[in-house]
């Protein structure tokens, strides 16, 4: 073969391998994009899912974020806020808490107010605008020197002599008269009028008198202050109405007797020295608790009866929590506390100690720990316990209730 003819042919051969290995080059490009967007696109789609997570988990937890940030800003420190439901009293009209509700007057009329069942309110006309008014839980009545209406009774009670006091029970009426000649006597009495009893002072004068509730029934006490001797002497005596007698004589001597505490196991004397405890049964006297330099607030039956106290001459800043008994041992617990907010007035309400302010009310345990903080609606002027659960709070010039918890 000449030597030009091989040249051709080898270089043909190295052509036709350039070529194949040109051929497989552009071959192998075609597939490496293919291949490059398959591999590619599944990568890309697992990022697509990756980032959806990613942003639903950012979204959910922003929201969680806002609503905590909702939540601190305008709940967490926002203190509750005591309702104070209006009554039509003003501070210019003359009231009386019943128990359940408020007896008021205004010119010639007797209203009732019921702060749990405003059905029950009433209005009843009365013949003169020169009238006290008395009531319980059950019952009400008006009355001048001269006179006494009981509410819902056709009639009025004809008296001689001077009426200077009326108190309502639940059956019966207690009234303290003067006859022309100046003489006291208390005149027990039915709703309808008929007379049943007539207390005798003897050599003393009447102080006080009420109604209260044993086992027995309903029972009356009169309190009398003897000044013939050289130190006070108070008697106090009980009555079972329905048996028509005494059933007993406490003597206190040597102190002034300031008010009485009853619940349907005990009666506690509170005087300027000491308080004292008596049972129902034969007034008994059960033990005493020197007291001297305080006086008392209020009392509690509600649980342990509680009695809250004061110094004589102090600023109502410090307070004492007396905890007794109702047995023959006192089992004393004494509580001190120094109050954080100058008060407008103190009670003891369902088993704690409140405090009222102007803008707030502060509810302490018995055992003096701050438990609660809450803001009335309007400020407070003054304040009144109605009961366990509820108060009377004055705000420029009109009286509101408000339920305590």
């Amino acid at each position: 073969m000449p030597h030009g003819s091989v040249s051709i042919v080898q270089s043909d051969r190295r052509r036709g391998t350039i070529e194949r290995g040109y051929a497989m080059e552009r071959y192998y490009d075609r597939q490496r994009p293919v291949q490059a967007r398959q591999t590619g696109g599944r990568r890309r789609r697992k990022k697509r899912r990756g980032g959806r997570t990613l942003l639903w988990t950012l979204a959910v937890g922003g929201v969680f974020t806002f609503a905590l940030l909702i939540y601190l800003v305008f709940f967490s420190d926002r203190e509750r806020t005591i309702s104070m439901e209006a009554t039509p009293i003003s501070t210019a009209m003359t009231h009386l808490n019943t128990g359940r509700g408020l007896l008021y007057q205004t010119d010639g009329q007797l209203h009732y107010f019921d702060w749990a069942d405003h059905k029950k309110n009433y209005t009843a006309g009365t013949t003169s605008s020169d009238i006290k008014m008395s009531g319980s839980s059950t019952m009400s009545a008006v009355y001048n020197a001269s006179f006494l209406h009981v509410v819902g009774q056709d009639n009025a009670i004809p008296f001689t002599g001077s009426i200077d006091t009326v108190e309502c029970g639940d059956n019966y009426l207690a009234v303290l008269r003067r006859d022309s000649e100046g003489s006291e006597s208390v005149l027990v009495l039915t709703r309808q009028g008929e007379q049943i009893d007539q207390l005798l002072p003897g050599d003393q004068f009447i102080v006080d008198f009420g109604f209260y509730k044993t086992s027995a029934g309903e029972m009356l006490w009169v309190e009398m202050l003897s000044d013939t001797a050289s130190q006070p002497t108070t008697t106090i005596r009980t009555y079972d109405l329905a048996k028509h007698a005494q059933t007993g004589a406490i003597q206190v001597q040597n102190q002034l007797v300031e008010d009485l505490y009853i619940n349907t196991s005990s009666i506690f004397v509170s005087g300027t020295n000491q308080i004292i405890r008596y049972t129902h049964d034969g007034n008994k006297e059960a033990y005493r608790i020197t007291v001297y330099g305080y006086r008392v607030l209020d009392f509690s039956s509600a649980g342990n009866p509680t009695f809250l106290l004061t110094p004589r001459g102090g600023d109502m800043h410090a307070v004492k929590l007396l905890q007794l008994s109702d047995t023959a041992v006192p089992a004393v617990t004494e509580t001190y506390l120094q109050l954080q907010s100058e008060g407008v007035a103190s009670f003891l309400m369902n088993g704690s100690l409140i405090v009222v302010s102007r803008d707030r009310m502060f509810t302490y345990t018995l055992k003096g720990k701050l438990s609660d903080t809450a803001l009335f609606e309007l400020p407070v002027d003054s304040a009144h316990k109605l009961s366990e659960t509820m108060l009377l709070l004055e705000s420029n010039g009109l009286y509101y209730t408000a339920s305590i918890k």
